[in-house]
């Protein structure tokens, strides 16, 4: 059987974070990821913002990165691939505009630099072996054939607390009435020059009356439009909060089905009846359906809205953060609550800490929160950070 020091669970943001820091540390570390490439849902769900990594100091207009270490170096690969200097102001917070391709190259460039660091992929992760408080081993599925690795620590980086539940550990539950999922899809051959908040406005009046003369149907009208880094480009946001609200029954194929149709009828109105997207076009093949929250792992702590919006300090701090709580209702209303301005809270070790195994660490959307504080920690530059920290916490109990 395989031995390593380290063990993560997931290629996304928290979990290439993880790995590389487990690396750099001494640790020899596997990183298993079911998809055929590392990077998460931000290469799969074709994403354009990456948020939560700068937040802007009070009486200062520039921001700043609140990370070091190996979010500061896969961040600043990820600018050289796409050739960008600043971040940009997005509402109240500064964003960084990146494209699918380039972060899975600088997460691929980020691992492959790593001497103590093994990849599997595409790999399944399916069970783990427990003796007293300890995870003594894990296994995959690769080609049909179960593998077994024996690890001193465990980080569950995989989105959805998948070691956490197959431990039988204590587990925190998704409320998708607030936090829905969405697909999202790039237009390409847009006409408008600049995303402004005005051309928005008036793209969402448009789509607004073909929903009331039921050209399009309801939940069309749950769109949000983002910037991205290459011209005549946009990502378009579809919610599917409506959609679910109104067949609470939905199966998840069913749901990217619907999904994915209401998708394509936008597409054929705003070519059709929007003189900015005539000559528009997006990528093949259906969109995934990317939700916002999954099952989390409880933790020794489990960080509170409350801690987020007031900026809470601990003495055990491991990461921080500076992202709103946001929060996607299945009414289609959206709201956004922000930390006191300027300022950032902290997430401490003990959320990152299975309180039921000793060798147990989650990161990225598995870290322990509640409903309100995963609406804020959620996102990739948050997720890079946690990955990192669970990388350090896990050094201790190898």
């Amino acid at each position: 059987m395989k031995a390593v020091d380290a063990a993560v669970i997931g290629g996304g943001p928290a979990g290439i974070a993880a790995a590389a820091a487990a690396s750099r540390a001494g640790l020899k570390t596997v990183l298993l990821e079911k998809e055929p490439f590392v990077g998460g849902i931000p290469v799969k769900g074709y994403m354009t913002t990456l948020c939560g990594l700068y937040r802007i100091p009070p009486g200062s207009n520039r921001s700043e990165m609140l990370y070091d270490g190996v979010v500061r170096d896969f961040i600043r690969d990820l600018m050289d691939f796409d050739s960008v200097q600043h971040p940009v102001r997005m509402g109240k917070s500064d964003v960084l505009l990146f494209r699918p391709e380039s972060f899975a190259a600088a997460a691929s460039r980020l691992l492959e630099n790593e001497p103590c660091l093994e990849v599997l992929c595409p790999v399944r992760f399916c069970e783990a072996e427990v003796s007293g408080n300890r995870i003594k081993s894990i296994a995959y599925i690769l080609n049909a054939r179960r593998c077994w690795i024996r690890t001193g620590a465990v980080i569950d980086a995989s989105g959805d607390a998948e070691v956490c539940r197959a431990v039988d550990a204590c587990l925190l539950f998704a409320d998708e009435t607030r936090q829905v999922p969405a697909i999202v899809f790039p237009l390409f051959n847009v006409a408008a020059e600049q995303i402004s908040g005005v051309v928005c406005a008036r793209w969402h009046m448009m789509i607004q009356r073909a929903v009331e003369e039921e050209v399009l149907p309801p939940h069309a009208a749950s769109v949000s439009f983002l910037p991205a880094p290459d011209p005549n480009t946009l990502q378009v946001k579809l919610n599917l909060g409506l959609l679910i609200k109104n067949n609470p029954e939905i199966s998840k194929d069913r749901l990217a089905q619907k999904g994915n149709e209401v998708k394509e009828r936008l597409i054929r109105f705003f070519k059709h009846n929007i003189r900015d997207f005539k000559n528009c076009t997006t990528l093949s093949g259906a969109s995934p359906v990317l939700h916002r929250e999954g099952i989390r792992g409880q933790g020794v702590y489990v960080l509170a809205r409350q801690d987020v919006l007031s900026a809470q300090k601990f003495s055990d701090a491991a990461a921080r953060g500076c992202w709103p709580v946001e929060q996607w209702e299945e009414n289609g209303n959206f709201s956004v609550h922000y930390p006191p301005e300027g300022q950032y809270y902290e997430i401490p070790k003990r959320c990152l800490k299975s309180s039921a195994l000793e060798n147990l660490f989650m990161a990225g959307k598995s870290i322990s929160a509640d409903s309100g504080a995963i609406a804020s920690a959620r996102v990739i530059g948050c997720c890079l950070a946690t990955g990192q920290a669970a990388a350090k916490l896990a050094v201790d109990v190898v």
